[in-house]
Order: structure tokens, then C-alpha cells, then sequence
């Protein structure tokens, strides 16, 4: 029998870096695949996001899920933390926006949908992924 297995913290950082290349993928996006874009205000919001998002993850468990059994109910919980994020996100953005805290946070909200939409693929194909990993290896080693 396979004893091998997916360490939640490994999956929380591989759902971490897919978060940080949906938001950059969506100032390409945004840019129309050119960098037409300010770098330092991109390397100052990519860390804020990542640390939204990984509250998100926490208070949602999305990344506790066992990957033989990936189905509809990790989706929706995956659904949730990128909704939590992204509100999460708007809110901060809104806030900066009347009070000027941060202002390289000053983040377009067409960004924000599109880094919302990229995660949202990207996390469930990279749960997906695992899963067909986590099958392939389980069957190679029962042969």
C-alpha cells in the first residue's frame, strides 16, 4: 500500500504561488500582455496580496483538503477563499483610496477581477493536478 501523501503546508505554498502568478498574469492582462506597467508599485502589491490570500486560505482550510477525494466540495471551498480574498482586497483598496495609506495599493478593480478569475482556475487545476499525481503514483506502486 502507498504511504505517500500531501503535506497541507506544501499545498498552502504551492496555492500561495499560484495566487502570485494569477496577479501578475492579471497586470499582463490588464496590460495587454505588454509591461507597460510600474514594476516597483507591481512588487509592492504582489506581497499584500499573497498575504491576503493566505489569510483567506486559513480562515477557509482550503488547503487541508486530501487530493484522492478532490470533488465539487473542495472547489467550493477554494470558490470561497478567492471571494474572501478578492472582498477582502476591494475593501483595503476602497479604504486606501479615502485615506491614503498605502498608495501603491491603489489597485484597479479590472485587475482585481481578473486575478480573481485566473486564481480561481489556477487552484482548481493545480487541486485537480495533484489529485491525477496522487492517482498515477498510488497505481505505479500497487502494480
Amino acid at each position: 500500500m502507498a504511504t505517500w501523501f500531501t503535506n497541507k503546508w506544501l499545498i498552502l505554498g504551492i496555492d500561495l504561488l499560484t495566487i502570485a502568478v494569477s496577479f501578475v498574469l492579471a497586470y499582463f492582462i490588464r496590460f495587454n500582455l505588454s509591461m507597460n506597467f510600474d514594476l516597483s508599485v507591481l512588487a509592492l502589491q504582489l506581497p499584500m496580496v499573497v498575504l491576503i490570500a493566505l489569510m483567506a486560505f486559513l480562515i477557509t482550510g482550503s488547503y487541508k483538503g486530501v487530493f484522492r477525494h478532490t470533488g465539487v466540495r473542495d472547489v467550493n471551498t477554494i470558490f470561497k477563499a478567492i471571494c474572501l480574498s478578492s472582498v477582502l482586497i476591494i475593501l483595503l483598496t476602497i479604504i486606501n483610496r479615502n485615506l491614503w495609506i498605502y498608495p501603491e495599493f491603489n489597485l484597479p478593480l479590472s485587475i482585481i477581477l481578473i486575478y480573481s478569475l485566473l486564481s480561481l482556475l489556477g487552484l482548481t487545476g493545480s487541486h485537480y493536478l495533484l489529485k491525477v499525481l496522487y492517482n498515477v503514483i498510488v497505481n505505479k506502486n500497487l502494480k
